[in-house]
């Protein structure tokens, strides 16, 4: 851990990969709010071997501020090194992390001032934040832990919520204080996640944090339409399988009563959802299809966490719990017809 003392307040890290297209509108959504907050920032692009024309843009910024931003140019890693590797330069005494596709909300560096000083320095601020589809914004998550407009967060109630659900996963929707973050922890084990560095590194600053404050604000606005929502990922399930293991390394330390339903509930979702994003391949056999299904249902981490699967039920969308229910029965036709038959709902809907 590195002792921050006296530094600037904030380091906002971008990491950027060939997103020339909104680039230009995720920096100026920062640079247009710096004046309330007296510049007391510092703006991090990490370039991970961009091959468009982000790295221009980045050294145009560079040249442009150049006291306020940094930029670095590696080797392409991926997103989670590359973040890593803004938390290694990062000079200030929180963290803000921002995705090079997304905007941050006027003021919102501002307000979050004004929550650290007058909640006296927590360790983690989580806002919300809104689904954005370049066209409205519409609220992901609101009123988690109150109703209120802030309040401190039991760290034994944001555990919970963790793995409950996905209300307090995102990176980019926690603001954390630099020395909660093992800049020397080794993630080279994970490789190139495909999907789950949100969830990764929110166990690690879970870990560290002593205090956590929630901002029930909708302060950051989450690109949807470039994500990984509307793709399919062949490995969503096996990946998580590693998180998964990151995860029952924190039993003893998190200390959770019901820690073993707890982590089904996550393993149940997870499984859930990778069944449901089956629906968005093209499969050229429905032979195919019914393999990456038997590869889930065979796995030994689902079917020993299948046993909880009727006290996860009011956690579970309940179109993943018939899914699951189907799956553990092995019927497989049955799941991918009621899948054909989601795409044709809502493609007669469009």
């Amino acid at each position: 851990m590195k002792d921050f003392g006296d530094n600037m307040l904030f380091s906002i890290v971008i990491p950027v990969y060939n997103v020339e297209k909104y680039l230009n509108e995720c920096v100026e959504s920062i640079l247009t709010q710096l004046e309330s907050i007296e510049n007391d920032c510092e703006i991090l692009l990490i370039d991970d071997g961009s091959t468009d024309k982000s790295a221009r843009i980045c050294d145009d910024y560079a040249s442009r501020f150049p006291r306020l931003i940094k930029v670095y140019h590696k080797r392409n890693e991926g997103l989670l090194l590359t973040r890593r590797y803004g938390f290694r330069k990062a000079s200030g005494k929180y963290i803000v992390n921002c995705d090079s596709d997304d905007l941050i909300e006027p003021n919102m560096l501002r307000i979050v001032r004004d929550i650290i000083y007058k909640y006296d320095d927590p360790d983690i601020i989580i806002i919300n934040y809104n689904k954005y589809n370049d066209v409205k914004k519409t609220i992901a998550f609101e009123n988690i832990f109150t109703n209120e407009h802030a309040c401190l967060v039991n760290k034994q109630d944001l555990l919970r919520e963790f793995m409950l659900g996905h209300s307090v996963v995102s990176v980019c929707g926690k603001i954390v204080k630099n020395s909660c973050i093992n800049i020397d922890m080794d993630y080279s084990e994970f490789g190139r996640l495909s999907t789950g560095e949100d969830t990764l590194q929110s166990i690690e600053f879970f870990s560290n944090a002593k205090t956590c404050v929630y901002l029930n604000e909708a302060l950051y606005d989450y690109r949807c339409s470039s994500g990984m929502t509307a793709k399919f990922d062949a490995n969503y399930y096996f990946t998580f399988k590693m998180i998964f293991g990151a995860i029952q390394k924190q039993r003893d330390n998190w200390r959770l009563s019901n820690f073993e339903e707890l982590f089904a509930i996550k393993v149940l979702q997870t499984a859930g959802r990778a069944i449901t994003q089956s629906r968005l391949k093209k499969w050229d056999s429905f032979l195919n299809h019914k393999k990456y299904l038997q590869e889930i249902c065979k796995d030994d981490l689902l079917n020993d966490n299948m046993k909880y699967i009727g006290e996860s039920m009011k956690y579970l969308q309940f179109d993943h719990y018939i899914l699951l229910i189907l799956l553990k029965r092995r019927l497989y036709s049955m799941i991918i017809v009621l899948l054909y038959c989601k795409n044709l709902l809502e493609n007669k809907n469009k």
